[in-house]
């Protein structure tokens, strides 16, 4: 059966972010929003496959939500959820899964100077897919597909807009014929808001 091709590039997701900000807030909310880049690396586990390296990288706009310093907003980045092995010596699955995303993010105040987080969205995650028979490499490919992110944090902010972020995102390793796994990426990281 052919595929039909869902791809979404960044642009869009640029695009997308830039009507939102510019047309559907009104011009008091959006002067009152702030920017936020957050670069988070990190540890990626799974119950079957130990640890890898993964990382998130993500920049939004955050609007205030009321007077107590909630704050609400739209995130758009790229993530790594590393990799994972599956199955015997005799006949294993090594997949390896990133790509762009976009997510609906909250911030809610905890103590003088902390913020805890959390975040729904979607991504266009591509997975790396090799098949080792007896050691050896036998097949090689790769697939894209739609899929969620799951996340939270806790942020605490530092002098001059800069902050630690420690974070736990969840993603999805998905391949036809293959079971869906879904690594935890478990990340410490700075952002900087202006």
């Amino acid at each position: 059966m052919p595929r039909l091709d869902t791809t979404i590039p960044a642009s869009a997701l640029t695009v997308a972010l830039a009507f939102v900000v510019g047309f559907v807030w009104p011009d008091s909310v959006a002067a009152q929003s702030v920017w936020t880049v957050e670069l988070a690396p990190g540890i990626v586990s799974d119950a079957g496959s130990g640890r890898s390296v993964g990382g998130r990288l993500s920049a939004g706009v955050m609007l205030p939500l009321g007077g107590g310093g909630a704050s609400a907003g739209v995130v758009v980045g790229a993530a790594s959820f590393g990799g994972t092995r599956t199955g015997p010596w005799v006949q294993r699955h090594r997949r390896h899964t990133s790509g762009p995303f976009a997510a609906l993010q909250a911030a809610v105040p905890l103590a003088e100077g902390w913020q805890a987080q959390a975040r729904i969205g979607l991504g266009r995650w591509q997975t790396a897919l090799t098949t080792s028979v007896n050691g050896a490499d036998a097949f090689d490919a790769s697939e894209s597909h739609l899929g969620t992110l799951l996340g939270a944090g806790l942020a605490w902010r530092l002098p001059r807009g800069l902050g630690v972020v420690a974070a736990v995102d969840v993603g999805q390793h998905r391949f036809d014929g293959l079971p869906t796994v879904r690594p935890v990426l478990w990340s410490l990281g700075m952002s900087a808001s202006f």
